[in-house]
């Protein structure tokens, strides 16, 4: 029962998608079909993930629904996942290119649309040494098969730049979008 109800409102998101389809191009759109739902390697990969892996220590964790994050900015997007009913693990280990473990903040799955995208939220681009690590963390991403604006997000804040919630969800929803013009388009 629970599968069925869950099916149905990624349905209804879907109706949601290709009504803005129309909207914006004026023409309507191939219509999407839940093939094996449920069932897809990027279902089973993201349930499979173990969140909280990495080992870093938390300098000042910030806490969210009692979870500690390592900045405000990763607290703050957990709860941008949790008031939009995203789903998501925080620092979830990956494996990349060389079978090398990586962590990155978050995995998210739009199971609607079967997409899982990770997400690396930079928070102190002004200090040199850290843009030149994940700059190399980025490059191993890369290499593996992740890419920004397809399956990856990149957010990049200094201590000046705000953190706007309608921001972060317009790149989801931007990703989102195009990977259902590919997804019609087959």
């Amino acid at each position: 029962m629970r599968l069925k109800l869950e099916r149905d409102n990624y349905v209804s998101i879907l109706t949601r998608l290709e009504g803005e389809w129309l909207r914006r191009y004026d023409s309507p759109c191939g219509s999407l079909k839940l093939r094996h739902y449920g069932q897809t390697p990027n279902r089973m990969l993201f349930e499979n993930l173990v969140e909280r892996t990495n080992s870093h220590e938390f300098k000042t964790p910030v806490f969210y629904n009692g979870e500690p994050y390592r900045s405000k900015l990763e607290a703050d997007f957990a709860r941008l996942m949790d008031d939009y009913g995203i789903l998501y693990k925080y620092e979830p280990e990956i494996l990349v290119v060389g079978n090398r473990k990586k962590c990155p903040d978050f995995m998210i799955y739009l199971p609607w649309i079967d997409l899982l995208i990770l997400v690396e939220i930079c928070g102190s681009c002004n200090n040199t040494d850290y843009l030149e690590y994940m700059r190399d963390k980025n490059h191993e991403y890369l290499l593996s098969g992740w890419r920004p604006g397809s399956n990856m997000i990149l957010f990049y804040y200094d201590d000046k730049m705000p953190y706007i919630p309608e921001m972060v969800m317009e790149e989801i929803e931007t990703v989102e979008l195009r990977k259902y013009m590919t997804l019609i388009n087959k």
